[in-house]
């Protein structure tokens, strides 16, 4: 499982980032590594700055095969989300969103498909996200995400998916 974490303001980390961390939390060391300098200037903006975490699973075929000897489904575990890729197209994922904080946000999550190696690095992403959920949460909520789509281009790059990637997009005030 790989995690990414972006916050759009003009900087972007790449690696593994703990989700939800804003500026605020990053020294003027860790900006000059990542070939920033000086001290930004933090501000109560989080409202006009989206923030967008993934995690990558890679693909398990379920137990049910179909008389093509090709499995029927693919699943995939992200850990605190759990999603799934049928043959035909469809797709679904659920989990749970935790917003922290007293002010509100909206919390949108998405999965992606792609192609890459065992450990899903390097992925040849093969779609874009696409959102199945859109809730507002605010006062330190928890609140379960459900939902999926149908993509019936899927079908014919089906047997090429070896990786997934479970996407929350926040906007508004988010932690």
């Amino acid at each position: 499982m790989t995690l990414r974490s972006v916050r759009r303001a003009g900087f972007a980390f790449s690696g593994v980032l703990a989700v939800g961390i804003g500026l605020g939390a990053f020294s003027s060391a860790a900006l000059a590594a990542a070939g920033k300098t000086g001290s930004p200037t933090v501000t109560d903006d989080s409202a006009a700055m989206p923030e967008v975490s993934g995690v990558t699973a890679r693909a398990r075929p379920a137990p049910v095969f179909l008389p093509e000897g090709i499995p029927e489904r693919l699943d995939f575990d992200f850990g605190d989300f759990k999603g799934w890729l049928r043959y035909k197209g469809g797709w679904n994922l659920e989990g749970t969103v935790r917003h922290r904080g007293l002010r509100c946000g909206t919390y949108r999550a998405g999965l992606r498909f792609g192609a890459g190696n065992p450990g899903c690095e390097n992925v040849q992403w093969l779609t874009e996200v696409s959102y199945a959920t859109d809730q507002r949460q605010c006062n330190n909520a928890s609140m379960w995400h459900s939902g999926g789509d149908i993509n019936l281009d899927l079908r014919k790059d089906f047997g090429r998916i070896t990786c997934a990637e479970r996407v929350i997009s926040c906007s508004g005030f988010c932690r």
